[in-house]
């Protein structure tokens, strides 16, 4: 059974309702966030069939599948979180995949526990304006997972901040781009351990200015003879890289591809 989780905090959210306030949703670590999360604005929509009004869950282009498309029924649980929100995870493990469909919002772990809430499994970015902070995602690929950490559709969008993060032991890449077409303005990658991937710590592509700061990368390509820590394609028209220690991956620490 589907479990949104926007229901057991609903007196959170009433008292951040007002319009223009953000909601801070605390997810505490007795919350069985497992399986398939979708954190979206909404869920279903409501169509009249004979003249009877029902809910339609609402489609989402997700990973995986033949055409990628799966509706909100797919999914084990739901986080309803609209933008601004900040959604708090306590520390601790968590077997899921996460498809992030909410613009704005902000996914840490919780201070007020011990550690970082650690994903084993995939992170799908699929809206602007996210910021993924303090959060661990860790671990060989988990059922049907992709394999990558952290996954940013190009589609969808145009800034994204990953921030205090550990992208780790991953079967493929750290932080990894997708989606057929669009581009990044600005991806940010800043004070993140990206460490013993089996293939790149992360790639970058079609970003307009790519930033990264602060950040350990090592011990990238495991499993690849071609992994690198920083991969960066012909299609990145700016490279901001300060303050960070890349080294050790096996084919090679930076490599930028050949522009045309």
């Amino acid at each position: 059974m589907t479990k949104t989780i926007s229901g057991i905090f609903l007196a959170v959210i009433i008292g951040a309702s007002v319009v223009g306030a953000a909601a801070v949703i605390h997810i505490p670590a007795d919350i069985a966030i497992h399986g398939n999360v979708l954190i979206a604005e909404q869920f279903y929509k409501t169509v009249t069939v004979n003249g009877r009004q029902q809910q339609v869950p609402l489609p989402y282009r997700v990973w995986p599948g033949p055409v990628g498309m799966r509706t909100s029924a797919y999914f084990d649980v739901h986080v309803k979180a609209h933008p601004g929100d900040v959604i708090m995870l306590a520390a601790g493990k968590y077997k899921c995949d996460i498809w992030v469909y909410t613009p704005g919002v902000t996914i840490t772990t919780d201070p007020t526990t011990t550690g970082m809430a650690d994903i084993w499994g995939t992170v799908e970015i699929d809206a602007d304006n996210v910021t993924l902070d303090g959060i661990a995602i860790t671990g060989p690929r988990k059922n049907d997972s992709s394999g990558h950490g952290i996954e940013l559709n190009r589609e969808h969008i145009t800034t994204v901040t990953i921030r205090n993060c550990r992208s780790a032991d991953n079967d493929w890449t750290g932080i990894h781009i997708i989606g057929a077409r669009g581009e990044i303005d600005v991806l940010r990658v800043e004070n993140c351990q990206l460490i013993d991937n089996g293939m790149d710590g992360m790639d970058a592509q079609s970003v307009h200015h790519l930033i990264i700061t602060g950040c350990t990368i090592t011990g990238n390509g495991r499993d690849f003879d071609h992994g690198v820590g920083v991969r960066i394609g012909m299609f990145v028209d700016q490279i901001t890289m300060k303050d960070n220690v890349i080294k050790n991956n096996r084919f090679a620490n930076v490599y930028e591809e050949e522009k045309h």
